[in-house]
C-alpha cells in the first residue's frame, strides 16, 4: 500500500506528522509527502506571530506533542509564505528522490527547531545542498517557474482526492485520515485499513 501525505511547512501539526507518517511507515505502507499551499494569501515577507496571539494555545499542544515523541520544538516567531519551499520540496520530490525526504524533514526542522526563514532564497538552498541535492540546478529550476505548476498539479490532486486540510494522508483504495490523530486512535485506524484493504480483491 501507499499513502499520499498533504502536507505545508508552516503547519504546526504537519510537524508533528512526521512522527504518524513513520508510524504509517510501520505498517509496510509506503509515505509519499506532496505540498499543499495552506495559506497563498500570506504575503511574501510573511506574517509575525506575537507570542500572546492566536497562534500561542496551539503552540503549546504542540510543544506537548513533541516533548512526548521527542521531536525538538520551538515556537516560531514568523509565518512564512512557503510557496518557495514547497515548490523546491516537490522538485527535489521528482528530479533528485534520493534527497527527498531529507529535504522535507530539513525544512520541517529549519522552521519550527531552528528558527530559520524558509522562505529565504538562501536558506532554502542551503538546505538543498545539505540533503545532497544539486543547489544550483535546483535554483535555477525554481527561479526559472519550474516548481509553480507542480505545486499547483499537487493542490488539484488533493482536492480531486477530497483534502482541503494538513496534514491528510490519501490511502489506497481512497482511505483517508485527516489530522495528526493520537498514536492509538491511529493504530487503530491502520489495523482496520490494512485489514480491509487485505481482504479486497486485485484487478
Amino acid at each position: 500500500m501507499e499513502a499520499t501525505c498533504w502536507i505545508d511547512y508552516l503547519c504546526p501539526w504537519c510537524y508533528v506528522g512526521q512522527d504518524r507518517s513513520a508510524q504509517i511507515a510501520s505498517y509496510g505502507i509506503a509515505v509519499v509527502h506532496r505540498p499543499y499551499e495552506l495559506h497563498p494569501e500570506l504575503p511574501a515577507a510573511g506574517l509575525a506571530i506575537r507570542p500572546d496571539g492566536r497562534m500561542a494555545p496551539t503552540f503549546a499542544r504542540i510543544a506537548v506533542e513533541c516533548d512526548e515523541i521527542g521531536l525538538p520544538f520551538r515556537a516560531p516567531e514568523r509565518m512564512p509564505n512557503t510557496r518557495r519551499a514547497l515548490e523546491t520540496a516537490e522538485w527535489v520530490r521528482l528530479h533528485h528522490p534520493g534527497a527527498a525526504e531529507r529535504l522535507h524533514a530539513a525544512l520541517f526542522h529549519a522552521h519550527f527547531a531552528a528558527g530559520l526563514a524558509i522562505d529565504d532564497p538562501d536558506v532554502i538552498d542551503q538546505l538543498v545542498a545539505d540533503a545532497g541535492a544539486p543547489m544550483t540546478e535546483v535554483r535555477a529550476a525554481i527561479d526559472g517557474r519550474a516548481g509553480a505548476e507542480l505545486v499547483d498539479a499537487s493542490m488539484s490532486d488533493a482536492r480531486a482526492a477530497g483534502v482541503s486540510s494538513t496534514p491528510t494522508w490519501v490511502l489506497d483504495h481512497g482511505f483517508l485520515i485527516p489530522g495528526a490523530l493520537d498514536r492509538a486512535t491511529l493504530d487503530r485506524w491502520l489495523t482496520k485499513i490494512v485489514t480491509k484493504a487485505s481482504s479486497q480483491p486485485t484487478a
